[in-house]
């Protein structure tokens, strides 16, 4: 996988610049009561929606909206999809296209079938490819949700990276399980972190909010475990005591540290290190392929639940 791989870090290296480009590009603006959706890396930009818009959007799951279309009466539906391919979205923007205010789809296809659901598209400026973890194209699909919600644009993507590069190195697996913990913006991005740790390592990983954690999972945790804490959008510190805590009673603690700078700098900082530290691990390992390429009957599975 020695070129893949390498091809992963190109595309990894290349975000500040795709970014700042994107972020000079007209964005409509989502209205209070407005509900982003998505599923997988898009439910994970859909949250970074919520969050961002200090809770006057909201995120659901695309099944749930297809399941549940009444609760986009009157509102904008954001539907996130990279490829406007996958069957939930395609359902869902069926299901509230008669009911919602305006329906627009983040998407890179133009011409796909979601494309053709909506009202309007938002482009993302990269060409879907298939079986691809999603590096740039979630980098790009995050951007687009927070300037929607209403989040300032105002980053130094190139200064966010070169400070992840020198970070990444504080994320770490674990035998057993490997958890990711996050407040607030900081929350999606542990969502995401678990993700790549799927699609890339093929171990298992969990993501969870600070608060959660020291009520539910902390009481599982054994010594193969891992627990990375992401420090960012953590007013009360609350990051810091907990891994002092778990550490002092001899759980294996990583601590990300914070940046300084606008919210978008400190959320994509966040991104950058989960990206570079799970190439870093997967090259560790010496993984031919990211894993999840490597189970056939669990990708036809996929395939046959997604599309």
């Amino acid at each position: 996988m020695a070129g893949n791989l390498k091809a992963f870090g190109a595309e990894i290296e290349s975000q500040p610049g795709a970014l700042l480009r994107f972020s000079k590009s007209n964005f409509p603006k989502a209205n209070r009561g407005s509900i982003f959706v998505g599923a997988g890396d898009s439910y994970s930009a859909a949250m970074a929606g919520f969050y961002a818009s200090n809770g006057s959007c909201i995120a659901v799951d695309p099944y749930h909206l297809a399941s549940s279309p009444r609760i986009a009466t009157g509102a904008d539906v954001f539907l996130i999809s990279v490829s406007g391919r996958t069957a939930s979205n395609l359902a869902a923007a069926k299901r509230v296209r008669r009911l919602a205010k305006r329906t627009i789809a983040i998407t890179s296809d133009e011409g796909s079938r979601l494309a053709g659901l909506v009202d309007d598209v938002v482009r993302l400026p990269i060409r879907c490819l298939p079986r691809t973890p999603g590096l740039l194209s979630y980098s790009l699909s995050l951007l687009a949700v927070l300037s929607i919600a209403g989040q300032s644009r105002e980053c130094d993507f190139e200064g966010a990276f070169r400070s992840a590069c020198k970070d990444e190195g504080n994320v770490r697996w674990g035998v057993g399980t490997t958890y990711f913990l996050g407040n607030s913006l900081a929350y999606p991005v542990a969502m995401y972190a678990a993700a790549k740790t799927y699609e890339f390592l093929g171990v298992k990983a969990h993501p969870q909010l600070l608060e959660e954690f020291s009520h539910l999972e902390l009481f599982s945790v054994v010594p193969s475990d891992v627990v990375n804490v992401f420090s960012a959008f953590d007013p009360s510190r609350t990051s810091g005591r907990l891994a002092k805590a778990l550490a002092h009673d001899g759980c294996e603690t990583h601590l990300v540290p914070d940046v300084e700078g606008s919210e978008t700098k400190r959320l994509f900082h966040a991104v950058f290190v989960s990206q570079l530290s799970v190439l870093r691990r997967a090259r560790e390992s010496r993984l031919s392929e990211p894993s999840f390429l490597t189970t056939a009957g669990r990708l036809a599975v996929s395939d046959a639940m997604i599309y």
